[in-house]
C-alpha cells in the first residue's frame, strides 16, 4: 500500500470528492480522506491510499500541479506524521487488547450510563466519560467490550451516528 498526501484542498472538499477525483482518472484508491482539524473543518490537506506503487506513482505525475475546485493541488508521497505532531508508535503497546472503543463529540450531560446503554446492543461491559478536574466532562468516554470482534462491530456500525443530538466519532482505542 502506498499513500499519497494531496495538499491545498478546499475546506469543501470532501473524502468523497476526493476519492471520485483519482477514481474518475483510471487511479482506483483504496481510500480517501480528507484530514479534519479538532474544530471539524478539513485541515486542506487529504490522504489518498492506493493498492501498489506503480499506481501511486503514476497518480501523483498525473495530479501534481493540477488545478482542482480553482486550486493547484500538491501531491507528493505522505511523509507520515511530521515535526510539530504526535508520530506514532509502530510498537504494539503490551497491555492493548482491542477491546476498548474511543468515542468523541459526546454532550457535556452525556452519563458513562447512557454511553453503555447506547453501545449495549453490540455487548457493551461498561463505559467511562472522560472528566476534568472539575468533574465536567471532556466530551469523550471509552466503552469496554468482551472481545475485539465485538468493539471493531461496535465501531463500524456506531461512528457517524447521532448520539443526544450530537455525531459521534469512534475508533478502537489504541491506548487500552
Amino acid at each position: 500500500m502506498t499513500t499519497l498526501f494531496v495538499g491545498n484542498l478546499k475546506w469543501e472538499c470532501t473524502d468523497e470528492t476526493l476519492f471520485t477525483l483519482f477514481n474518475s482518472a483510471s487511479f482506483i484508491p483504496t481510500t480517501a480522506v480528507v484530514v479534519m482539524g479538532r474544530n471539524g473543518r478539513s485541515r486542506g490537506y487529504g490522504l489518498v491510499t492506493f493498492s501498489d506503487g506503480a499506481t501511486a506513482q503514476a497518480a501523483m505525475e498525473a495530479f501534481n500541479g493540477q488545478e482542482f475546485q480553482g486550486r493547484q493541488l500538491i501531491v507528493h508521497e505522505d511523509r507520515g506524521a511530521t515535526k510539530g505532531t504526535k508520530s506514532a508508535s509502530t510498537e504494539v503497546d503490551p497491555n492493548f487488547t482491542g477491546t476498548s472503543v474511543f468515542v468523541n463529540n459526546l454532550s457535556w450531560s452525556t452519563t458513562s450510563d447512557e454511553l453503555s446503554a447506547y453501545f449495549a446492543a453490540h455487548g457493551s461491559l461498561s463505559a467511562n466519560i472522560a472528566t476534568r478536574k472539575d468533574g465536567k466532562s471532556r466530551g469523550w468516554g471509552t466503552v469496554q467490550f468482551s472481545t475485539p470482534e465485538q468493539a471493531l462491530k461496535a465501531v463500524e456500525d456506531m461512528k457517524g451516528t447521532d448520539f443526544a443530538g450530537r455525531i459521534i466519532e469512534c475508533l478502537i482505542d489504541k491506548k487500552a
